[in-house]
């Protein structure tokens, strides 16, 4: 049985998120169960059920109360509650069969609360914070005028102190006995949220069993993070609605944070036992202090350049054990956080993102996945989701790092409907115009516009037996050749190696790979990979942000450059010539032919 079906059997939650109420008896979770609700296994001794209130043997998790989450979240003895006499009792003079005024009380004295809404300060190993924690236990955790002033001073301290925001909801939405000023509370709370926002302050936002309603749709999904628990009831609609409007049950695991995870709607699913850490570990990631510098000027050895012809290495930058972006940023990175979609619905496999420590330093990731021996075209979601990273990385100021290896942007219907071409323009010039450092490698076969687009760079480097492309050799050969059969000789024309580009200026460096490619030995290609990273990393954060914006500017300014007007004058002079003197001299040769052989193709033209 799941968590939603026990919830609707043993505690009428469909009645429940339609009516913005809490159980009359009891605050869920507040008191000890001898069974578990959903396997029914015996809970008496068990660890995780006594500390956290979980299953041990499903992985339930029962509802706690507020002091509770903070108590198994926060540092011992850390917390201290703000704002408890900030209270308004029945601004409306609302009554049904019970005065509102009625069941405030009465919600207070049941709870020991005095609104849906805890805030306070308080630290995660030592890192101060301010959390705040919606309580379903009072009045379904509905947020009225006293909640919405609360969450409001919340964040207006955080901004003030300087410090992270945690909060914690488990809510059915607006309280309806407070009328248009209880729905007024999301602007009013998104106020404070924007303002803390723009100082580059983290805002992670934890979603619990249930969060539904205006605060689903306001502050909620203005966080930073989402994080959920698992198998939550998560969405805008209460259940009871989405039924109603089904006009029948719903699927299995529909509106569950997994459901909303698999849609990119949220980053990650975490046990309640594994929360505390993932927030401290994602707290800390995401102001860190410390920024890579270079004792002195490193001296860079003698490259060599493979001696692979350039088809040979367009077939190793396929390889189908060449180590991707996955297995790249596992192995260089250490605490790394993974960010999902950017909550308009999609998550895109093939584009990861995150935050990771690279030597000490947080680095935002973002990795084109190719799958082992797969072509991988990237979809709108992706350039979306890369965009998304983006945009974090600004805000706390975090370089970015992105790997290449893609087969170009997905060229299906869906997803030119989906707005494939504005998502490429937005994720290209996002990443032109961040004022952090940024550095691109091209790890595998990077084609066209759907690796050029997350790659203008501050740096860019490419692996030795990479390929950088505008078009695969085996199309280019069909179009110009008419046949994939001179694909080499096409690869050898379009001057796709890393050698190439590196005379063309389009790539600062080469990166040597092991053996005979970075198949052969993932953790020496993840070594010298790392190693490259961290030192254009140190060379680019010597420089102030304006002027490196500044200089990314001229850098993509002047890549092919054309000529003055009396330079390119003379040079297409001396090219007309040239062509000239080359025919001539082809009709010398040809003179004792009765036939002349023009350049249009293979065809034979008779005199």
């Amino acid at each position: 049985m799941t968590s939603l079906d026990t919830l609707k059997g043993m505690r009428n939650l469909k009645t429940l998120l339609g009516r913005g109420e809490a159980p009359d008896d009891e605050a869920p979770g507040s008191r000890p169960h001898e069974q578990c609700l959903s396997c029914s296994a015996d809970l008496e001794g068990s660890k995780s059920y006594e500390r956290f209130r979980v299953c041990h043997s499903c992985g339930f998790h029962f509802h706690l109360t507020a002091r509770e989450r903070l108590a198994t979240l926060l540092d011992l003895g850390s917390f201290h509650e703000d704002d408890r006499g900030v209270t308004n009792i029945d601004p409306l003079s609302f009554r049904d069969k019970q005065s509102y005024r009625s069941r405030v009380i009465n919600a207070q004295r049941r709870t020991g609360l005095t609104e849906s809404a805890l805030t306070g300060t308080g630290s995660i190993y030592g890192r101060d914070l301010v959390a705040a924690v919606i309580d379903f236990s009072f009045l379904g955790g509905s947020i009225g005028v006293a909640a919405g002033e609360r969450l409001a001073r919340a964040f207006e301290k955080a901004t003030s102190r300087r410090v992270p925001v945690v909060l914690i909801c488990s809510t059915a939405g607006t309280r309806m006995q407070e009328g248009l000023l209880a729905l007024m509370q999301a602007p009013r709370i998104a106020a404070a949220v924007r303002r803390h926002d723009r100082a580059g302050l983290p805002y992670v936002a934890v979603l619990t069993d249930p969060t539904t309603g205006s605060a689903y749709t306001g502050f909620v999904n203005l966080a930073d993070v989402l994080l959920s628990e698992p198998n939550a009831l998560v969405g805008y609609a209460a259940l009871r609605a989405l039924q109603e409007a089904a006009g029948a049950d719903l699927p299995e695991g529909a509106h569950t944070s997994e459901a909303h995870l698999k849609r990119g709607l949220i980053d990650a699913v975490v046990p309640r036992p594994q929360l505390r850490d993932s927030i401290a570990q994602l707290l800390d990631l995401l102001t860190n202090d410390y920024r890579l510098t270079a004792q002195k000027e490193q001296r860079e050895g003698h490259s060599y350049h493979t001696p692979r012809t350039a088809w040979q290495q367009v077939q190793i930058s396929r390889h189908e054990d060449r180590p991707n972006a996955t297995d790249l940023i596992a192995r260089m990175s250490t605490s790394f956080v993974a960010l999902r979609g950017d909550r308009s619905g999609e998550d895109d496999p093939l584009v990861q993102t995150g935050v990771g420590s690279l030597a000490g330093e947080a680095v935002l990731f973002v990795g084109q996945v190719r799958p082992h021996g797969q072509r991988a075209h990237i979809s709108t979601a992706g350039f979306r989701k890369a965009r998304r990273a983006m945009m974090l990385a600004r805000k706390f100021d975090l370089p970015v790092v992105t790997l290449i290896d893609t087969d170009g942007a997905d060229p299906s219907l869906a997803n030119e409907e989906a707005g494939l071409g504005f998502a490429v323009a937005q994720c290209m010039t996002s990443m032109l115009e961040l004022p952090v450092p940024t550095v691109a490698v091209i790890t595998g076969e990077a084609n066209s516009e759907g690796a050029m687009g997350m790659a203008v760079a501050d740096r860019v480097l490419m692996l030795d037996n990479a390929v950088y492309e505008v078009i695969r050799p085996e199309d280019a050969a069909t179009i110009l050749y008419g046949g994939e059969s001179s694909a080499g000789e096409a690869a050898e024309r379009l001057r796709l190696t890393s050698h190439d580009c590196l005379r063309l200026g389009i790539i600062d460096h080469t990166v040597p790979e092991p053996g005979d490619g970075a198949h052969t030995d993932h953790a020496e290609a993840a070594v010298l990979l790392r190693r490259a990273i961290l030192r254009e990393l140190s060379r680019v954060q010597r420089t102030r942000a304006k002027r490196r914006v500044e200089q990314r500017y001229a850098r993509y300014r002047e890549i092919g450059s054309t000529r003055s007007w009396i330079r390119g004058r003379l040079e297409r002079q001396l090219a007309h010539f040239t062509d000239r003197m080359s025919g001539a001299a082809g009709r010398l040769r040809d003179r004792s032919t009765p036939r002349r052989r023009y350049d249009f193709g293979d065809d034979d033209i008779p005199v």
